[in-house]
């Protein structure tokens, strides 16, 4: 079922319910007050009556004749008028009630149908009022409600019957209203999900544009934005499959024609040979443990081995490694600014590769005669570590792009020199899996600084008893 249809139908049934439950309480209140008028009109015809039979009473002594000259008054025989002239200020009209008189053993002697003399009152229930001649009881006056009559059933019914049209109107209004509100709902949600379609079979995607200024423009903005980040995941997927069948067919090029060259026996497979084919088994190797490792650490699930390091030590380490490329270079490589006492609870052997691939490209990238400097300082809670060289800088258009996969803003070098242009991504991958942040700033003729923040708990090495 269409959620057009299910809103229709819900506000529909709504209406209906909210109709149906204001007709029973308009019912029952009308008949209710209706009832209460009736009671006090006969309340007072009551009280009237009682006011005339007093003084019969007094008059006669007896209630003999009395139904003859009040009672008959009330089945249509107008010789009770006739003789009781001051009936004419009393209203004789009962709509809903009969007047019953009892004697004082409770035996019915006069009432306004003229049936029911000789019955015990016990057969009617009413209200009572007794009749007393000088504080003494002659009778009691009983008013018996025997149902409406047919004037008071046509008003009620009438009623009735106006709420049920009323009813029935308005629910003929919700359901046009209703249709009306679910297609101006729901064409927003069918506009999605005929973008939505157009995505799934591949088709070329458009904006959805929403002007309804609610919940659903935002939805709208929001898918704008996830197929806009689609197509640009797409875009990044369709690169790295063509960048990893690049970097793979290479190797895998130079390994066969080698091997089909010694199969032919246009080489020989000396020493020479083998070692450049070992060197390119080698860099396949090292490619698909940099994607593998990677894909784990953006996964979130590159296993980390950590334990207390002492920071000045692995950065003297790495660097020691480097000093060799600096002095080829003439490059002065600092890193003295470091505490002794800074112990972090890391991996060192991912934060290790983390180092050498900032030390290392800084080095490639800065001029001879240049300088590359290693600082490291205690943040709140975190460790920094800044990685700064006097380089020609990055473009402010390739800085967005520096972290991702295969990405080489120097594609004037050679393969050998470049490498596979994962370096800086598995960084950025290494140390987000610690928790920590990698960032980058650069201008141009004036060098560039890569700064890691690692969050990871400090830990001061604490003095050594003897």
């Amino acid at each position: 079922m269409k959620l057009q249809t299910k809103l229709t139908i819900a506000f529909i049934s709504i209406v209906l319910l909210m109709g149906l439950s204001q007709s029973i309480f308009l019912q029952s209140k009308i008949q209710d007050t209706f009832q209460n008028y009736l009671d006090r009109q006969n309340i007072g015809y009551l009280e009237r009556m009682k006011q005339n039979l007093t003084l019969f009473y007094e008059e006669t002594g007896s209630w003999e004749n009395v139904q003859q000259v009040y009672f008959n008054e009330f089945t249509g025989n107008e010789h009770g008028m006739m003789m009781r002239g001051n009936m004419n200020s009393m209203n004789m009209h009962l709509p809903s009630a009969d007047l019953l008189l009892l004697d004082t053993r409770g035996t019915v002697i006069a009432d306004t149908t003229g049936t029911r003399n000789g019955e015990s009152s016990t057969n009617f229930n009413g209200k009572k009022s007794d009749i007393t001649i000088d504080g003494k009881k002659v009778g009691t006056l009983l008013l018996y409600q025997s149902g409406l009559q047919s004037l008071e059933k046509e008003f009620i019914l009438s009623s009735n019957l106006a709420i049920i049209n009323t009813s029935i109107i308005a629910a003929l209004i919700a359901v046009l209203l209703s249709i009306w509100i679910t297609k101006k709902i729901t064409k927003p949600l069918k506009e999605l999900t005929k973008r939505t379609k157009q995505i799934t079979r591949g088709e070329k995607w458009t904006p959805v544009t929403i002007s309804t200024k609610d919940e659903w423009q935002e939805l709208g903005d929001a898918y704008n934005e996830m197929a806009v980040q689609l197509a640009k995941n797409e875009e990044v997927r369709q690169t790295l499959v063509a960048d990893v069948a690049h970097e793979l067919r290479t190797p895998l090029t130079i390994l066969q024609g080698e091997l089909e060259s010694i199969q032919e026996g246009v080489k020989q497979p000396n020493e020479e040979v083998i070692l450049k084919l070992i060197d390119e088994v080698y860099r396949l190797k090292r490619l698909v443990n940099d994607l593998q490792q990677l894909s784990l650490a953006e996964a979130g699930k590159l296993p980390l081995h950590k334990h207390p390091v002492q920071i000045k030590e692995l950065i003297e380490r790495i660097c020691g490694n480097f000093q060799w490329l600096a002095d080829e270079k003439q490059i002065s490589l600092r890193y003295d600014q470091i505490s002794e006492d800074v112990w972090l609870e890391i991996d060192p052997d991912r934060i290790t590769q983390v180092v050498v691939n900032l030390v290392g490209n800084a080095l490639r990238h800065t001029p001879n005669h240049g300088l590359v400097e290693i600082t490291g300082y205690e943040g709140d809670d975190s460790f920094i570590l800044k990685v700064s060289d006097n380089g020609p800088g990055i473009p402010k258009d390739t800085l967005p792009f520096i972290f991702e996969r295969f990405y080489k803003r120097d594609l004037s070098r050679s393969r050998s020199e470049s490498g596979t242009g994962l370096g800086l991504s598995i960084a950025k991958g290494y140390v987000e899996a610690h928790g920590g942040t990698i960032a980058v700033d650069s201008e141009i003729n004036k060098g560039t600084t890569f700064t890691v923040v690692l969050p990871s708990k400090l830990e001061h090495k604490k003095d050594e008893e003897p």
